[in-house]
């Protein structure tokens, strides 16, 4: 009879820990470049250099352009439904939507875009780089209507080119220690305000977020 109970038992435990191992859950497939990211953004030319003014030597308000008037914004990128190793998605959590809040003072000088971004793009893990060529945009747009409900103008996202990377211990929290960093270039389609003020794309770069205080 022990022996019975002590085969019992046995086999019990062993169905338990087997159990175990199969409900134990892993990272996801783009786990290598998944995370929090903060952010700078600025306006750049073709070769990266930062736009300060436009061609008629304004101060270039394209620098904001991004709805990025903090200096510091959060971008995820994150892993697609599918769980692809090849592709991710990034998203800006809708900054840049800020048109519909000024619509009475932006519609006297035509409708302001929205530069929200929530795009998949190809990634390769090896390098940790990623890109897209004319992407859907899936960031929140805005539709502007008129007293009776109607909607009489609607901007939707601009499709997006992407070309980043991410760079293992390239960065510094704010307590010293080294972080991973990112970097990467978006470009509008349709930007009604390039080439006139004299930018070519948006540089977006920072480093992944902490989860400490001292380094917010």
């Amino acid at each position: 009879m022990k022996k019975v109970l002590f085969f019992a038992a046995t086999l019990l435990l062993g169905l338990t820990f087997t159990s175990c191992e199969k409900e134990e859950i892993g990272g996801t497939a783009t786990e290598s470049m998944a995370g929090q990211w903060y952010c700078t953004v600025d306006a750049v030319d073709d070769n990266g250099n930062i736009i300060k003014t436009t061609l008629d030597g304004s101060p270039n308000d394209g620098e904001n352009y991004f709805g990025l008037d903090n200096p510091r914004t959060l971008i995820l990128t994150y892993n697609t439904t599918e769980n692809s190793p090849s592709e991710m998605w990034v998203d800006n959590m809708g900054i840049g939507n800020f048109a519909e809040s000024y619509a009475n003072y932006w519609q006297s000088y035509g409708f302001f875009p929205t530069y929200t971004l929530k795009t998949k793009v190809n990634i390769d893990q090896a390098n940790l780089t990623f890109k897209s060529v004319e992407s859907q945009n899936f960031g929140v747009g805005y539709q502007w209507k008129d007293k009776d409900g109607n909607i009489f103008h609607e901007e939707k996202a601009m499709p997006v080119t992407i070309d980043g990377k991410i760079l293992k211990g390239a960065g510094r929290q704010n307590n010293g220690s080294p972080a991973d960093s990112i970097i990467f270039y978006v470009i509008y389609k349709d930007d009604p305000w390039y080439p006139d003020d004299g930018y070519a794309k948006y540089k977006v770069s920072g480093i992944r977020y902490s989860g400490l205080a001292e380094n917010d």
